[in-house]
């Protein structure tokens, strides 16, 4: 009699765990794809991030990566990457898998004395290259480029801004639905064009699967 009433009571605590857990828990955070975009990673500030991009022989690029870094506190924040976009300057996250079908929305925050272009870009794999994970950006080919079109900034001009974009956009062109189904991989791309140079500087960068 008593493990039957013992049975019992465990069967009811589960059932109000399950409907507390439907109705008043907190929804789950959505997981970041986007690596180390904290830019606090221990084994290095900028583990993830393509900067140096001297592999690919185009001279505006020669010096990139020393225009690239991590600043350790900047207006309130910590660890912060810092683009002294001087001349043109362009740094990106690390290759994000993409699922076909699939829409992702990016965050970050943004402060400086200029605008720089951000969007998401696609890439497949370079011709002869066998699949891996993991892969270096020299071993794809980029074939997509987002939009700026609905993009949103939140924020005072002077202060930290918030920046929101996804990708794919809705209603695409047959064109662009073309190139999106070749796609394999992401990335997350910054970049000071040499008509409007200046400094930024970005932190907080999240991308995740949206419905």
């Amino acid at each position: 009699m008593e493990s039957t009433v013992k049975l019992a009571l465990c069967v009811v605590c589960v059932a109000l765990l399950v409907v507390g857990g439907v109705h008043g828990a907190r929804p789950a955070r959505a997981e970041n794809l986007c690596y180390n975009g904290t830019f606090d990673s221990p084994e290095d500030p900028l583990a993830g991030w393509t900067y140096d991009y001297q592999w690919q022989g185009n001279s505006h690029y020669m010096q990139n990566h020393t225009r690239v870094s991590v600043e350790p506190t900047h207006r309130g924040k910590k660890n912060v990457l810092r683009i002294n976009g001087s001349s043109e300057t362009k740094v990106e996250s690390k290759a994000i898998p993409f699922e076909l079908g699939a829409r992702y929305r990016c965050t970050l925050e943004m402060i400086g004395n200029t605008q720089p272009h951000i969007y998401f870009t696609g890439y497949k794999w370079q011709p002869g290259i066998r699949p891996y994970p993991d892969p270096h950006l020299g071993d794809l080919r980029r074939i997509y480029k987002s939009t700026f079109r609905g993009h949103k900034v939140t924020g005072s001009s002077g202060g930290w801004r918030r920046v929101t974009f996804e990708f794919p956009m809705e209603n695409l062109s047959d064109l662009a639905m073309k190139h999106l189904r070749y796609v394999r991989f992401f990335t997350v791309y910054i970049i000071v064009i040499a008509d409007a140079p200046g400094e930024i500087y970005v932190d907080n960068v999240q991308v995740t699967r949206i419905k």
